[in-house]
């Protein structure tokens, strides 16, 4: 199971019809970069913040806020881990589960990181359907 290229485009689509200047990276379940669009406004940094959060919660199955918290008491750690693969530990970062299954992930940046993370779990859910959650119970 693997999160195709036209679902990507309707994610990456639905997530921009905010009106937020953001940057969004959807990859697929390896963290392969498989759609991206920054907005016009969106802040330079805003498109490596999102592709590396979607990177993150693609290898961790996980969004990219529960990985802040479980390392906000080990900074030195955190750091390192960052430095070595281009990971993210902060808020933005969705998986998409389906069957058990990371088919892929969304990463968002340039809003303010609760409503980054939102974005990208509201985007995931639509394109997916209703029947379909971005994730299930981990």
């Amino acid at each position: 199971m693997s999160l195709e290229s036209d679902t990507a485009t309707k994610i990456i689509r639905l997530a921009t019809e905010g009106g937020t200047p953001i940057s969004i990276a959807v990859v697929d379940e390896t963290g392969v970069l498989i759609g991206f669009c920054r907005m016009d406004g969106a802040p330079r940094f805003s498109a490596d913040f999102a592709i590396a959060k979607a990177k993150t919660a693609a290898a961790f199955g996980t969004e990219t806020s529960n990985l802040e918290m479980l390392y906000a008491d080990r900074p030195v750690f955190a750091h390192s881990f960052v430095a070595q693969g281009g990971y993210f530990l902060g808020r933005g970062g969705v998986p998409i589960i389906r069957e058990g299954t990371v088919i892929g992930a969304v990463g968002v940046s340039g809003s303010e990181s609760l409503g980054e993370e939102g974005i990208a779990r509201a985007a995931a859910e639509m394109a997916l359907g209703p029947n379909q959650p971005w994730a299930e119970a981990q």
